[in-house]
C-alpha cells in the first residue's frame, strides 16, 4: 500500500531513537534519487490516525528524495499505542545500529508502557533488544523517582501472574531462624553411650522443618541424611 507523507503522523512519539542521524537521512535519500528500493515503512492505523511505528530515518529521506509523493507502507491495525510498543522492540535487529542512549530510552518506553507494567525484566529486555540486567537497572531508577509504580506481580514466560514479594521469604524465613531457637530439647530416647545426639521438635511445615535442620546441623551431615532418605524413598534401603 502507498500513502502520503501528509497522512502518516510522526509526532507520537513513536520514535524511540534519542536522535535522528543526518548523515543516514542524506545517504537514503541519494540511493532513494538513484532508485534504491527500501522496505515499506511499518504504520499503526486507529481508525483516524496512521501513525509511524518504524522507518523514521526511511521517512524522512523519502521527503528530501521524493517530497509529497507517496511512500510504500505496511498498514497494521491498532492503536498508538501498539505502534509505541512495536516502535520500542523496531531496530534491535536492523537498520542504523543503535545507541546507549536509544537502548536506554527504549528501556524507559517499555516500562512505562502498559504492557510492560507487568512483564519481567527478561520479558522486557528481550522484545527490546537488550539484556535483563539493563532492564533492571533502568526498573529502579525509575522506581525511585516515581516514574512508575513499585508492582510485586510479574508476568512468567508461561503466561502465570508470579507475585515477586514472596520471592526469597524462605530464605530470609531460615536466616532469621538462629540454631538457639531452632533446636529445642524434647522427651526421648537417650543416646547410647559413645553416641552424641541433638534432638529437635519438627514442625509440620516441610519448608520449616528443613530450616531448622540446616540451622542445626553441618552442610556434610545434611548431604548424608539427604542421600539414606532419597534411597529410602526409592525403595532402595529401609529404617529397620
Amino acid at each position: 500500500m502507498n500513502l502520503y507523507p501528509s497522512k502518516i503522523r510522526t509526532d507520537g512519539g513513536t520514535c524511540l531513537r534519542a536522535t535522528l542521524s543526518k548523515e543516514v537521512i542524506v545517504d537514503y535519500a541519494e540511493q532513494m534519487r538513484r532508485g534504491m528500493t527500501f522496505p515499506p515503512l511499518t504504520v499503526f492505523f486507529d481508525g483516524t490516525d496512521y501513525w509511524l511505528a518504524d522507518g523514521f530515518h526511511r521517512f524522512h529521506a523519502w521527503l528530501i528524495a521524493r517530497g509529497r509523493r507517496p511512500i510504500a507502507v505496511e498498514v497494521i491495525v491498532g492503536s498508538h499505542a501498539d505502534a509505541l510498543w512495536h516502535g520500542i522492540g523496531a531496530n534491535k535487529t536492523h537498520g542504523l545500529r543503535r545507541t546507549s542512549a536509544d537502548k536506554a530510552r527504549a528501556v524507559k518506553a517499555a516500562l512505562r508502557h502498559p504492557n510492560g507494567a507487568e512483564k519481567s525484566d527478561r520479558q522486557i529486555g528481550e522484545h527490546v533488544g537488550v539484556c535483563s540486567g539493563t532492564v533492571h537497572k533502568y526498573r529502579l531508577e525509575l522506581e525511585a523517582a516515581s516514574a512508575i509504580p513499585r508492582s510485586t506481580v510479574r508476568l512468567g514466560r508461561d503466561g502465570r501472574m508470579i507475585n515477586t514479594a514472596k520471592i526469597g521469604r524462605h530464605r530470609q524465613a531460615c536466616r532469621k531462624l538462629s540454631p538457639r531457637s531452632a533446636v529445642r530439647p524434647c522427651r526421648g530416647p537417650e543416646p547410647r553411650r559413645g553416641e552424641s545426639g541433638t534432638t529437635i521438635a519438627m514442625p509440620s511445615d516441610p519448608t520449616r522443618g528443613a530450616c531448622l535442620l540446616i540451622q542445626a546441623f553441618d552442610l556434610d551431615y545434611i548431604r548424608r541424611v539427604s542421600a539414606i532418605l532419597s534411597h529410602y524413598l526409592k525403595g532402595v534401603s529401609s529404617c529397620a
